[in-house]
């Protein structure tokens, strides 16, 4: 069922304002595609973190480099630390009375090495590029729409903190506890990864464990 939802005039102003952002967002989201902010890519993800304190400067509001504290990360059937490049995080009203945390991340899966570099447009509507959809798109949507926010007359009663973060494709170990300490101190969360193709929403994930053994062989016997 579907329900017809009439817009007030500011709301359609402010609709009608991303409309005049067009050309803008797609030439931003071509640089951000380009720009490779794989996982373990420290160098482009740092460079991908001026790129959105540049984009997200236009809301005002405090930027903050949010350090992560390193942790133990299993990979290739390895235990070894890990550290991490800083989370954006980004601060608006935080005396408000209503709260929201929005959150996303700018690393992708492709490594500095791959293949799959820049963007290409499928046609006249879809790009094509490294995370234009997961989610240095939803990024892009995400500022837009607290752009229109802050053009309406109710934006004084609101608040927000962005955590965009560097390590939610390898599990979001280092802003995991910082995800947690803003969502509880919030009235909404929201994150902006891309819907499946016919709109619906996935509302649950499955998951996967690892578990490490190891030791030192000494004299034919393991020790723990």
């Amino acid at each position: 069922m579907t329900h017809k939802v009439e817009l007030k005039p500011d709301e359609r102003s402010a609709l009608d304002w991303i409309e005049t952002r067009q050309d803008h967002m797609v030439a931003t989201l071509r640089d951000w595609v380009n720009t490779n902010s794989g996982s373990h890519n420290a160098d482009g993800l740092e460079v991908m973190r001026g790129k959105l304190n540049e984009a997200f400067t236009e809301l005002g509001g405090e930027i903050r480099a949010q350090e992560l504290k390193p942790t133990t990360m299993v990979e290739k059937w390895r235990s070894q630390q890990q550290g991490f490049t800083p989370s954006f995080h980004l601060i608006q009203r935080p005396d408000a009375p209503i709260r929201i945390v929005l959150t996303g991340h700018h690393d992708t899966v492709f490594p500095a090495d791959d293949s799959f570099q820049s963007w290409k447009m499928r046609d006249d509507n879809i790009m094509n590029g490294p995370g234009a959809a997961d989610m240095k798109g939803g990024l892009l949507v995400m500022l837009h729409a607290l752009l229109a926010l802050e053009r309406s007359p109710l934006k004084d009663r609101i608040g927000y903190d962005i955590l965009i973060s560097p390590d939610e494709e390898t599990g979001s170990l280092g802003s995991g506890p910082i995800l947690h300490a803003l969502g509880a101190k919030a009235d909404i969360g929201m994150t902006y990864e891309p819907a499946l193709a016919d709109g619906s929403l996935a509302g649950a994930r499955k998951g996967v464990g690892k578990l490490v053994a190891e030791g030192l062989r000494q004299g034919g016997a393991c020790r723990p």
